[in-house]
């Protein structure tokens, strides 16, 4: 079937007309099935009886034919009818294309292209771009990344076509991902943030966690130690430390084997902080906290001349800080709920010493506690040792030191044994008055004299911007527990959640320039109700056609924040 026109008196006049061979007649011959007559300068009316008729001819070449020449005469477009259509897919695109977006203002493609080597395969940039973003919105196996890409909107904004995604070129693409090229790309990426966003970085908070690997092991970087509960790994882990500054960016990451500890971190950081990044972050200060902060990390430091805020294992007794002082704490200016502080400066530094009210009534109580149940456990064995089940003094030694270890009290008790037989006696030691003494008090030194004891402390507790983040990166991102099994596997993928993290921060900083008061999570949540539906026509060429979903509310303001959609409200 077909549309004809037979030009009459000046005026077009239509009819769809089809072709039918007979037996007798070697040449087609046209038969009219139904006449339109004109159509220009008709009523809407008559053109909507018109466009039925032709619709019921259930033709989806036709239909389409019929509504592209009304449009060309200058009426509406008329709304298609869902009968000619299958629903082929509807897809949630605003998370991800706001992603991209992000991604695409800093430049993110280019960049990482820059520092990748030559040779084919897809661009190493949109494969990491696309990685980072599942990492965000479904964090799961690689082997599951080359599916979730082809069912994602992705593939329709990132001109990255699903056959070329495949988990081998997820593999290449971490192997690529190695510090030699991500370090570089880290401290761009930060400096672009600040410029975009139109701000300098004055603090850095460092701190970090400890991620476990499942399977094959990389036992370069996998080792046992001990995690943050002081407890020794059971697996095999990796120590990865964060950078992040004032405003909660990511300013870099570090990689360590599981074996090392905080403290023997900072050095390597601070020097990278120095010599890969601009003059702004080398001068910004670092605030770290106990695991980092021994007397002798503080006098590197200061001999570096490096601006730091640092809490400090040694209690203010150990560094004859109260005496120095002079007052009592209950004398002390309050500058939080609860928390009262004094300082001194000594040596260049300026030491402020914090009581807390509350710490120091629930770290007495929980040694009481611990005390209690220690006495009650030795008890028992003293009970057993009368009762005969007990048979020597080794075993009654190690079952004492046993219980003395698991209620972490063997500086408080000390078990004598006595002359004869297998008994012994409980003696306190007196230390847990001593330790009781420090109770509640923390100490800080910073080389910014000219912070105010309550600037210093909220400095410090400000931190939980970084734990924060070590929380997103693990919980919400899926960053540990680590399943692949090569050294370069465990650097790209730690390199790819950072990505993550930072582009998670980037829309984060978007949402606060637009006087936006909602995390990260809610934005991204909101964002799900934009959704685009391919339609594929009946029969015929296969065409999708894509209409957004109806926008309002906070998710048309979303919209407008991420430049997600044009002015007709359609995707861009």
């Amino acid at each position: 079937m077909k549309l004809r026109t037979k030009p009459r008196k000046g005026h077009d006049y239509w009819s769809v007309v089809t072709s039918q061979r007979s037996a007798d007649q070697p040449n087609p011959r046209e038969q009219t099935l139904l006449y339109l007559g004109r159509l220009d300068g008709r009523a809407l009316d008559d053109i909507r009886n018109k466009t039925q008729q032709v619709r019921a001819l259930e033709d989806a070449a036709l239909s389409l034919e019929f509504d592209a020449l009304l449009v060309r005469l200058g009426y509406p477009p008329p709304l298609p009818s869902l009968a000619l259509y299958d629903l082929q897919t509807v897809r949630s695109y605003g998370p991800e294309l706001a992603l991209c977006r992000l991604a695409q203002e800093l430049d993110l493609v280019t960049l990482i292209d820059a520092q990748s080597p030559k040779g084919g395969g897809p661009s190493l940039g949109k494969m990491t771009i696309a990685m980072a973003i599942y990492a965000t919105r479904r964090p799961s196996s690689y082997s599951r990344f080359p599916e979730w890409y082809r069912r994602s909107p992705l593939p329709l904004f990132m001109e990255l076509p699903p056959p070329s995604v495949t988990y081998d070129t997820a593999l290449n693409t971490l192997d690529y991902l190695q510090p030699v090229r991500t370090r570089p790309i880290e401290a761009e990426t930060y400096a672009r943030v600040r410029r975009i966003f139109h701000y300098s970085c004055e603090r850095i908070d460092i701190d970090s966690t400890v991620v476990e690997l499942e399977g094959t092991l990389c036992r370069f970087l996998a080792k046992f130690g001990r995690g943050k509960n002081s407890k020794v790994s059971t697996r095999r882990q990796i120590l990865i430390t964060f950078m992040v500054d004032q405003k909660g960016a990511l300013v870099g990451h570090e990689v360590f084997p599981g074996n090392k500890n905080d403290g023997t971190t900072l050095t390597a950081v601070d020097r990278r902080l120095r010599e890969e990044y601009d003059g702004e972050v080398q001068n910004a200060a670092r605030v770290v906290d106990r695991g980092y902060a021994s007397l002798a990390k503080v006098r590197g430091m200061k001999r570096r001349k490096d601006r730091f805020i640092a809490a400090l294992r040694a209690g203010p007794n150990r560094l004859k800080l109260l005496a120095a002082i002079g007052a009592r704490h209950e004398k002390w200016a309050e500058i939080d709920n609860g928390v009262r502080a004094a300082s001194v400066i000594q040596n260049g530094l300026k030491w402020v010493v914090t009581w807390n009210d509350e710490v120091a009534e629930r770290t007495d109580d929980g040694r009481k506690d611990k005390l209690r149940q220690a006495k009650d456990a030795l008890k028992s064995l003293q009970k057993a040792v009368a009762t005969g089940k007990i048979k020597s003094r080794a075993q009654r030694d190690q079952k004492a030191g046993a219980i003395l270890r698991r209620y972490g009290v063997t500086r408080f008790l000390h078990v004598k044994g006595v002359r004869k037989g297998f008994g012994f006696t409980v003696e306190s030691t007196g230390k847990a008055k001593e330790q009781g003494n420090g109770d509640g008090y923390q100490v800080f030194v910073t080389t910014e004299l000219n912070m105010t004891d309550k600037e210093v402390f909220g400095a410090y507790r400000a931190r939980d911007r970084i734990e924060k983040a070590i929380r997103i990166l693990k919980s919400v991102l899926g960053l540990g527990p680590v399943y692949v099994s090569t050294k370069e596997h465990v650097l790209g993928h730690v390199y790819v959640h950072a990505l993550a993290y930072q582009l998670r921060s980037a829309l984060q900083l978007r949402l606060r320039e637009k006087g936006m008061e909602m995390s990260a999570e809610e934005a991204l949540w909101e964002l799900e109700r934009l959704q685009v539906a391919e339609l594929v026509v009946k029969g015929g060429e296969i065409t999708a056609i894509r209409k957004l979903t109806r926008v309002e509310g906070i998710t048309r303001t979303l919209a407008q924040v991420f430049s997600l959609v044009d002015e007709e409200g359609l995707p861009v």
